[in-house]
């Protein structure tokens, strides 16, 4: 545990109850010492019984007047501390950027503007501060309801998702799944029936296919300061993806390292940007013209992103420098490996392909440099270890089922 001494001065108030949450909250509690109190719709799993976390759920929270009322109501009990607001999910970083202002001034919202979001959540205009950005991504066309599938500027196979995450959940249908990778037009044309028949209403991306595994991607994670300047950069290299259908684009083990030149594309980008707070960026690495393509921008840490602090860089003590300390400086580059592995080490062993990078993976779990977000800080409530077993065990089903099975069938 980390020095003590501010224990008092914050309270770290994080919007979500997933993992991404229980990481973030790890992280204050192994930094400073300091419980996280967890808002959220439902008391998931990943932050329950937890001796660093307090959960505190309404299933109406992602209304607005829900959640700000719901805070304002516990601003009292801060007790003279800030409470630092950090959304750990999409729609919360929407919620919470589209409604700070109503807050009771206690709160410390970290997060950018509702326009700053926007901005960044619509995919056209997105690409467009890209290309002023000097940042290369995949050509890409959006596809609404009743819109003709005519020729693409691009080549087939094209990977396909959805702009509104949130909709798309909450209309499932048969074969459905977080983001489809399509080989010709029947398959694109069979995949827009099916989401749109299900009712969902927003509009889905058809993008240019970047060629190559999960080695090829690479994951950032970053922090920018109230003043605009970046804290840290910190990269990953998947090792291995989640393979079920709603979670395929999730990182299933991450090996961090340095890449001075993905770092400059990051940092380009993030001067054409009024941003604040936490980010998360996935691109690709292109084989044919050997350029970092740029897939999505999250206005939050990501899922996976405890694998920065793990290597050495703890993500809690960015905003605590930041908003607490007022520390300034050069933007730190982290370059330490690390293996984070949000699966059982098993499956990383079985599942991911031979080669150089497995090897590698192997050589951290040998040499120790290797962890997880959901084990660990000494939290080792009885009935939190065996909701985490039983979690472990779901993803060992899970990759035996869907391994090697994530192209749209029929």
């Amino acid at each position: 545990m980390g020095d003590t001494s501010m224990t008092k001065k914050f309270v770290p108030i994080l919007l979500g109850t997933e993992i991404g949450a229980y990481g973030m909250a790890r992280a204050f509690w192994e930094a400073y010492g300091v419980r996280s109190l967890a808002y959220g719709t439902f008391p998931l799993t990943p932050t329950r019984h937890s001796k660093f976390i307090e959960q505190r759920c309404d299933e109406r929270l992602m209304d607005p007047a829900v959640l700000v009322s719901m805070l304002n109501a516990d601003a009292g009990q801060l007790n003279g501390a800030l409470g630092l607001v950090i959304p750990c999910g999409d729609e919360y970083s929407i919620l919470l950027s589209e409604h700070k202002d109503e807050l009771d001034g206690r709160y410390v919202p970290i997060c950018s503007g509702p326009g700053t979001l926007v901005q960044l959540n619509d995919k056209s205009r997105f690409y467009g501060l890209c290309e002023r950005a000097q940042v290369p991504y995949p050509q890409a066309i959006t596809l609404g309801p009743g819109d003709e599938v005519r020729e693409l500027p691009f080549p087939y196979p094209v990977a396909l998702k959805p702009t509104d995450a949130l909709d798309f959940r909450e209309h499932p249908f048969d074969g459905q799944k977080k983001a489809f990778i399509l080989d010709g037009r029947p398959m694109l044309e069979e995949a827009l029936r099916r989401v749109f028949d299900s009712g969902y209403s927003g509009k889905l991306v058809v993008q240019d296919f970047v060629p190559g595994g999960d080695d090829n991607m690479r994951v950032v994670n970053g922090y920018v300061r109230h003043d605009g300047s970046t804290a840290l950069l910190s990269i990953g290299q998947p090792v291995l993806e989640d393979c079920a259908p709603m979670r395929i684009g999730n990182y299933a083990a991450i090996i961090s390292y340095g890449d001075e030149g993905a770092y400059a594309s990051v940092e380009r980008l993030m001067r054409h940007i009024d941003y604040f707070g936490y980010f998360n960026i996935d691109m690709k690495l292109d084989v044919r013209d050997g350029s970092y393509k740029l897939l999505d921008f999250n206005p939050r840490q990501g899922r996976s992103s405890f694998f920065t602090t793990l290597s050495g860089h703890n993500l809690a003590r960015c905003v605590v420098e930041d908003v607490i300390e007022g520390k300034t400086g050069e933007s730190v580059h982290a370059s330490e490996e690390f293996l984070w592995c949000g699966v059982p080490r098993s499956i990383v062993r079985r599942y991911v392909a031979d080669g150089p990078l497995k090897e590698r993976a192997l050589l951290l779990m040998r040499e120790g440099k290797v962890g997880t977000t959901l084990f660990g800080g000494h939290d080792r409530d009885p009935r939190r270890l065996w909701n985490m077993a039983k979690l472990w065990t779901h993803y060992r089903v899970d990759f035996r089922r869907y391994f090697g099975h994530r192209e749209l069938e029929g």
